[in-house]
C-alpha cells in the first residue's frame, strides 16, 4: 500500500489534512484525496500557502477547472455590495443543467475567527428526515432562481412572485453522480416552490423540511484563518454566510470543478 494522506475526522462531517499541499502528491495521495473527497464531502487543511496555479492543480484531481469569462478567481468583500451580502443555503449553479462538482476556497488575507462559512450535508440530511416528510418531497419537481443581488441573504419560498436572474426547473432530490448517494436538491436561497402544490402549502413544506435539514446540530461552520483551504462537493453540501461588512478585509482565493458554468452575470429572463 502506497502513502496516504494523515487526516482527522471533521464533526458533524468533512476531514482535515495535516499535510503541507504545497508540495505535490504522490500518486497513492492523490487516489487518497479523491477517496476522502468522494466519501466525506469536505476537505480542510490549516496554515496552507498555495499560489492560484497549485490551487488549481489539486482540484484538478476532482474534475476539470472551470474558468469563467470575467473571472480572476479571487473573491473580496472590499467595497461592500453582492461580495460582502449574506448568502442564504445553497449549492452554486443548482439551478442549471450543469452544477458544479466542487469548490475550493483559500484565505489569502483574513481577520483570524472573524468570519466564517457554514456547511450542511444534503444527503445525510435526507436519510435523517422523518419519512413523512421524505415522501411528502421526494419524487417532485421544483422551480429554481438564481437570485437578485439584493436578495441573497433571503428565504425565496416566501415570496410569492421573486424576480430572477435564471430560472429552471429541477428535481427535490438530486444523486450525486461523485458517489450514486441522494441528496436534498431544495435550498433556501434558490427553491421557488414545489410544482404541482398551492403556494401556501409548497411554502409550510419547504419550512419543515428546511427546520430539519439547516438545525444546528447539522452544521459545520468553518471559521477562517489565514492559510485555511476548503474544498467541497457544491452536490453533496450546501453553503452558507454571514454578512461581510464588518469583519475586516477578506480575500478568498477560488477554484472551481465543472465541465460547464453560468456566466458571473447571469441575464435576466
Amino acid at each position: 500500500m502506497g502513502v496516504t494522506l494523515p487526516f482527522r475526522m471533521l464533526e458533524p462531517f468533512g476531514v482535515e489534512i495535516e499535510r503541507d499541499l504545497s508540495e505535490p502528491f504522490a500518486p497513492s495521495e492523490a487516489y487518497h484525496f479523491k477517496e476522502l473527497f468522494d466519501q466525506h464531502g469536505l476537505l480542510l487543511a490549516r496554515g496552507q500557502e498555495l499560489s492560484m496555479e497549485r490551487q488549481r492543480e489539486i482540484c484538478g484531481l476532482l474534475g476539470p477547472i472551470l474558468l469563467r469569462e470575467g473571472e480572476d478567481g479571487y473573491m473580496s468583500n472590499e467595497g461592500g455590495g453582492p461580495a460582502a451580502s449574506a448568502l442564504s443555503w445553497h449549492c452554486d449553479a443548482a439551478y442549471t443543467e450543469y452544477p458544479f462538482d466542487a469548490l475550493s476556497l483559500h484565505a489569502l488575507d483574513v481577520v483570524d475567527d472573524a468570519s466564517s462559512t457554514r456547511f450542511v450535508n444534503a444527503e445525510d440530511a435526507l436519510d435523517a428526515l422523518p419519512g413523512n416528510l421524505r415522501e411528502a418531497i421526494e419524487g417532485r419537481g421544483q422551480e429554481m432562481i438564481a437570485v437578485h443581488y439584493e436578495k441573497l441573504g433571503e428565504r425565496t419560498c416566501d415570496q410569492r412572485e421573486p424576480e430572477a436572474q435564471k430560472r429552471g426547473i429541477k428535481p427535490t432530490v438530486y444523486v450525486n453522480p461523485h458517489n450514486g448517494r441522494s441528496c436534498l436538491w431544495v435550498s433556501e436561497l434558490q427553491t421557488v416552490r414545489i410544482l404541482d402544490m398551492e403556494w401556501e402549502a409548497s411554502r409550510d413544506l419547504l419550512h419543515e423540511v428546511f427546520d430539519h435539514f439547516y438545525a444546528e446540530e447539522n452544521v459545520l461552520e468553518h471559521r477562517w484563518r489565514k492559510g485555511d483551504i476548503v474544498i467541497w462537493d457544491n452536490i453533496a453540501l450546501q453553503h452558507a454566510r454571514g454578512n461581510l461588512d464588518h469583519v475586516g478585509k477578506r480575500l478568498l482565493q477560488r477554484a472551481i470543478v465543472g465541465e460547464h458554468g453560468v456566466a458571473p452575470h447571469v441575464q435576466t429572463d
